[in-house]
Parts: structure tokens; sequence; C-alpha cells
């Protein structure tokens, strides 16, 4: 396995994780994996340290693990989420524990959620409630749901597969923030300073990335100086603010190039860039594409 020890933490990339999966949207980039047997995970002597989306759905017993210092259970019927970058450590597992699990790259989940900034201001309670405890109706949705994505990666056949299962992947996101919203208005009260900063960071992004780009913006409306707001987002987050405010750029310019007609330097005045040629240098320092391939 590729995997690096550090301190007794072992780094689990996805192309490690491959090996265990029943099923993978691509031989190549190894950015969603289905996996339906987490007992090959065996992190007993040494934590996971991973930096992928990870669904995992409890089929059966129960398992007491830590994320990020975080001490958690997961017990049958139960809902894990992981987002960022994450270090897992197991501390009591039962004989009878079994789960599903989705493992999607930080690339595809970036693709997949192109334009759902719905999802946005439920991070804050994710990152602090990364196990969901769903009722019966939640539970026959959830099954469903991952019956039908495996339905498709398995696909292979299907000319349009990677663009099936990416739709199935957004429809699962707008399904969990209808899951998120009966529960997220419970926590809101019990933040702490730093989530409290970060529940305020994500909204004001969310209100005005297409026009402002700069940390120092962010912080000036919340009273911070930037040093300390990107501080704090990233011991909330595991990202600094700077990082935020790129992904949520970076998704608008995907969405933008790939579902209208907008011409780059269109897009260029929608988001606040001086020209298209700032854009174009932006957009491809962070993806590794030029606005026009990506399009293509």
């Amino acid at each position: 396995m590729n995997t690096t020890s550090v301190k007794n933490i072992r780094q689990l990339s996805m192309i490690d994780a491959r090996r265990f999966a029943t099923a993978r949207l691509s031989s190549a980039t190894d950015d969603l994996l289905v996996i339906d047997d987490i007992s090959h995970f065996d992190f007993s002597e040494q934590a996971l340290q991973m930096s992928f989306l990870i669904f995992c759905y409890c089929t059966s017993g129960r398992c007491h693990f830590t994320v990020n210092s975080q001490t958690l259970c997961l017990e049958s019927g139960d809902l894990f989420i992981g987002v960022g970058e994450q270090i897992l450590a197991k501390k009591d597992v039962s004989n009878d524990f079994s789960a599903k699990i989705i493992l999607v790259s930080h690339e595809c989940m970036q693709d997949s959620i192109v334009g759902l900034h719905q999802l946005w201001p439920f991070l804050l309670y994710i990152y602090k409630h990364p196990v969901i405890h769903l009722d019966a109706a939640e539970r026959i949705w959830v099954e469903g749901s991952y019956t039908e994505v495996l339905r498709r990666v398995k696909a292979y056949s299907h000319r349009y597969r990677r663009e099936s299962v990416t739709a199935l992947i957004r429809l699962f996101y707008f399904d969990m923030c209808d899951v998120l919203a009966r529960r997220a208005p419970v926590a809101h009260t019990q933040q702490t300073s730093s989530y409290n900063i970060f529940d305020k960071f994500i909204h004001l992004l969310s209100d005005n990335f297409r026009s402002e780009r700069n940390v120092s913006w962010y912080s000036d409306q919340l009273c911070l100086t930037p040093k300390y707001l990107s501080e704090v987002v990233k011991n909330v987050s595991g990202r600094t603010a700077g990082q935020w405010i790129a992904n949520f750029v970076v998704m608008e310019i995907k969405q933008l190039l790939a579902n209208t007609s907008l011409s780059v330097k269109e897009i260029a005045v929608r988001l606040n860039f001086s020209n298209q040629s700032f854009l174009g240098k932006y957009f491809k320092n962070a993806t590794g594409f030029s606005p026009s391939d990506y399009r293509k």
C-alpha cells in the first residue's frame, strides 16, 4: 500500500483506498470509490490521515472512534460525513460492525457541488456533528441512494455514466441539505467563538465571493485582522480563509463555463476580475486548466 507513516499516523490516499473498492467511477483518476466492506480499513494500530470527502453509513453494530481528537460513536442507522483534512483513530469496534462507504476526491467534490451554495451554510454543523442519527425514513433514503450510486457507477457501458453519477451526487447533496436543515438550528446557540466566526465568514463569503476575493475585506466586515480570521478558519475547517474564497470562486467559474454560453470575458466581468487574462491565470493556477480547455 502506498502509505507514509508520520508519528503513528498513516497517510491514506484515494489510490490507497481503491484496492478496497467495490466499484469506482474512473480507473484513471480514482475520484469516486464505492466500498461495501469496511473491515479492510484496519486502523487499530495507526490513525489514518485523509483529505477526501467520506460518506459512511453504518448498517450494523457500532464503532467508537476519534476524528481530529473529537470522540464519536457510529451505530446502526447512523451516517458519518467527513469533510476536509481528517485524522481518524479507532477506539472500539463491535464484532458485528459493518458499513457502506462512498469516498469522493476533493476535485470530484468540487465538480459535483458546483453551484450548490445551499450546502455551505451547513458545513459548520457537519464539522461539529459529523455523525448524523437518521430516522427510519432517512435510513431508507440513504440506503436507496447508495444502491443507485453503486448501480450507476457499475454501468460501464452507459455513454453518460460520469454525468449521471455526478447528477446523483448533486441530488444527494440537495437531499442532505434538507436533512441538515431540520437539525442545524438546534446547534446554533451552542457555537463557540471560533465556530461562530467561521459560521459568519461562510455566510458572508456565500453572499459576496463574486465581487470580493481578498481576505482583508472579509476580516474588516468581521472586525478581525486577516491573520486572525485565517487562523480561526483554519483551526475550525482545516483550510485557510483564502482557500475557502478560492474554492467558491473556482466552483462558480466552473459552473458558468459548464452550464452557460457566457464568454470568458463576460464571466470575468461578472466575477469582478479586471480582465479575462487575470481570470484565466487565476483559474489555471487552481485547476491546471485554462477556462477554454475546461469548457471543451
